[in-house]
């Protein structure tokens, strides 16, 4: 694994300067999807993931805030929800919001993706802003269901001086390169009597679980559970309760108004950064080392930023045959890595049958995506990326553990 040379950093939790690298890939692709037959030598970025010296954060300090607004307005739309898992969660997470609120609440939503939990809000609310940057969205997914939308960058001039009953910001502060701002445009379009709710993934999980795909170019910044706390009581949020969300991979924030922390208790580390990025380098050797293995075209299920990842590492040594995916508007649209594009196609049995092994991307999911390839006859090995043992019917195992 090569070092890329230090450049400037500034660590947004404790501000210090000084930080070292534990995990590196020099093409890394930008984008998880997208269309067909773009430049080969373009959508790439490089990976310098570092943790700060003095408190532990760790963040990817090579990543291009210049070219933020194109990463974020991106053509495709990803992580729409398909499966009844998918779609399940996000109801229970509409219905855990609008449990707090008082009637016809308005509600700002920012970064919404495709908009289902706008819509599933929208239901049980008299108006719901959205705020999504892609290119991909148009106002047309939502007329006549209570949502407005906002195709820009927050905060949005349009919703200046607004305040709502609930605002709403689910996997979206980690893309964020400066977070004190974003989080104070957030509180203040918070009513004071009004609830946040924040998600992110969680830094604590990377780090129990050695996760090496779960770092992927969108990603700026990587926060473990007492740096967010931080951070949201300096912009003037008191949490009301935490949730651990997909078993601790990601983290919920139930948040009220509050005056700005002031005073607080300096961050330390408990991160050894050579012991750390010694385990990454371990599970991507083991990783490569599995691939290597399997005899016969190898068929990827699951378009995300994880098979993003998995291709920055692994595609221009692991001939990767095929990408399934459920989701209907990926066709026409293709995956890519340093090895060139693989076209995104929904499963089928005859295709699946021509396939040496299977490798699940979506981990999140692998037990539902084993079940089902299984049930159209597939009987090779299936592997996940989930970084420890899962216990999963049918032939299932984590390419990364012993």
């Amino acid at each position: 694994m090569s070092t890329p040379a230090a450049t400037p950093h500034r660590c947004v939790v404790c501000g210090s300067g000084d930080a070292a690298t534990i995990w590196s890939v020099a093409r890394a692709p930008t984008h998880a999807v997208r269309p067909a037959g773009m430049d080969a030598a373009s959508g790439f970025g490089q990976l310098d993931i570092a943790a700060c010296s003095h408190c532990g954060h760790l963040s990817n300090r090579a990543f291009d805030t210049d070219a933020a607004d194109e990463l974020y307005g991106a053509l495709v739309l990803t992580n729409e929800p398909v499966s009844p898992g998918m779609i399940a969660a996000v109801d229970e997470t509409a219905g855990l919001i609008m449990r707090h609120l008082k009637q016809a609440p308005a509600v700002l939503e920012v970064g919404g993706g495709g908009g289902a939990l706008s819509l599933a809000l929208a239901r049980r609310s008299a108006r719901v802003d959205l705020v999504e940057p892609s290119r991909a969205l148009g106002p047309e997914r939502f007329a006549g269901t209570g949502v407005t939308l906002h195709r820009a960058m927050f905060p949005v001039t349009a919703l200046a001086g607004r305040r709502f009953d609930a605002v709403v910001c689910r996997q979206v502060i980690e893309h964020v390169p400066e977070p004190a701002p974003f989080l104070a445009a957030l509180r203040g379009s918070l009513a004071d009597d009004g609830i946040a709710y924040l998600e992110l993934p969680s830094a604590d999980d990377i780090l129990r679980r050695h996760s090496i795909v779960d770092f992927h170019y969108p990603h700026v910044h990587y926060y473990r559970r007492a740096k967010m706390e931080l951070l949201l009581a300096r912009a003037g949020f008191a949490i009301a309760e935490v949730f651990d969300i997909k078993q601790g991979h990601d983290m919920g924030f139930l948040l009220r108004a509050a005056k700005p922390l002031v005073h607080e208790a300096q961050a330390s580390s408990d991160v050894s950064p050579s012991k750390f990025a010694a385990a990454l380098a371990e599970r991507r050797a083991r990783g490569a080392q599995r691939l290597a293995a399997i005899d016969g075209p190898i068929a990827l299920y699951g378009a995300n930023a994880y098979a993003q990842a998995l291709l920055g590492l692994y595609q221009e040594t692991t001939p990767f045959a095929a990408m399934f995916d459920d989701t209907a508007s990926y066709a026409g649209r293709c995956v890519y890595g340093p090895a060139g594009e693989i076209t995104i196609e929904p499963p089928r049995s005859e295709r699946l049958a021509g396939m040496a092994a299977v490798v699940i991307p979506a981990y999140l999911h692998d037990a539902e995506i084993a079940r089902k390839i299984a049930a159209m006859g597939f009987r090779g090995p299936v592997y996940t990326l989930r970084a420890h043992g899962v216990n999963t019917p049918g032939p299932i195992a984590s390419l990364f553990d012993p």
